[in-house]
């Protein structure tokens, strides 16, 4: 497991609130050449977070079983600002990794660099072309009583939330030193990303 803070370790949460209704089926189901996409990520945080939980949003039937935490949303129905909530207080460490589970092809290198840039009471994420990429990325629990404001007053970007708060926003150059081909950022949102896949080969982690 690698430390994410000085002598201090990181908790890890997967998102699978969203039912990928564009998709045809529930998200957390993605399978990508016979591997399931959440065993994958699980596997991945694994190596770096003492604890790794599942925020699935809502309750509801799961297609295989989770070796993981389930821990549902006490802002049900708020998308994914309300998943990095139920993360953080659901986990005990002080920061939580936060990855998506529609990121199949997310590099162990680009989660490496991204801890290494872990510093206490900040969100860090990387910006690509301008665009803040949310996931994956650091949340710290002290970020709590900014989420539940954002909550409860529906201003619910994730994006715009990392503009408000403390955070350290990684460069596209950073980012490429570790994922050359940014694969890492890329999500599965319906059925012709699932089918694009099959033109991204070669070794992901």
């Amino acid at each position: 497991m690698t430390k994410g803070l000085e002598g201090n370790s990181l908790s890890g949460a997967i998102l699978a609130g969203g039912r990928g209704r564009r998709l045809g089926g529930d998200k957390v189901g993605l399978v990508v050449e016979g591997t399931p996409v959440l065993v994958r990520l699980l596997g991945l945080l694994d190596e770096f977070c003492a604890e790794v939980v599942v925020a699935i949003g809502e309750r509801r039937p799961l297609p295989f079983p989770v070796g993981a935490r389930l821990v549902e949303d006490a802002f049900p129905g708020r998308g994914p600002l309300a998943g990095i909530h139920a993360a953080l207080t659901a986990t005990a460490e002080e920061t939580c990794l936060v990855v998506a589970c529609d990121m199949p092809l997310l590099s162990r290198a680009l989660l490496a660099r991204l801890c290494q840039e872990a510093v206490p009471d900040r969100a860090v994420a990387f910006r690509i072309g301008g665009y803040i990429e949310p996931f994956p990325g650091l949340y710290p629990r002290a970020l709590l009583p900014r989420l539940e404001e954002a909550l409860a007053t529906g201003a619910l970007g994730v994006q715009d939330f990392l503009r408000r708060v403390p955070a350290r926003l990684l460069s596209e150059e950073a980012a490429r030193q570790a994922d050359p081909g940014l694969r890492s950022f890329t999500n599965v949102n319906d059925a012709r990303g699932l089918a694009g896949l099959s033109l991204l080969t070669g070794e992901t982690g």
